[in-house]
């Protein structure tokens, strides 16, 4: 499968956004490209509890002030989704967190991709080689 598939939609995970939040000197740069891709039209999603996780990880790191204008970054993003996560994608998560043995939180990006037939993550977090979503980086 090529990485410009046409018209397959794909699950942005936490760590993308943060990599480019943080100028991360390895990995900002191919995170950043990933956004612009799906700003140009690329169609993907992300889970309301993703966004979460990046306002918590900024609140920990000192960056509050910041918070409000990341969001309205990420939320400009064209062809990006924000999901929210139903009690049906947290029971399903439930039910991946026993057979996959990874975070719950990635188990919520798990399920709610299940919901929308999305197969595809961008991810740099190598637990999602141990399930059926297919990682890219």
């Amino acid at each position: 499968m090529g990485e410009e598939e046409a018209g397959e939609v794909r699950f942005v995970d936490t760590n993308i956004f943060l990599y480019v939040i943080q100028a991360h000197p390895e990995f900002g740069e191919k995170s950043k490209e990933i956004l612009e891709r799906i700003d140009m039209g690329e169609e993907a999603i992300t889970s309301l509890l993703n966004i979460a996780e990046v306002c918590w990880w900024m609140e920990k790191h000192g960056k509050k002030d910041r918070i409000e204008d990341k969001l309205r970054l990420i939320n400009s993003i064209l062809n990006l989704k924000i999901i929210s996560p139903t009690i049906d994608d947290f029971l399903l998560a439930a039910r991946y967190v026993r057979d996959y043995s990874i975070d719950f939180n990635d188990c919520v990006s798990l399920a709610v991709m299940k919901r929308f037939d999305v197969n595809t993550i961008y991810s740099n977090d190598r637990d999602f080689d141990k399930t059926w979503a297919i990682r890219m980086f």
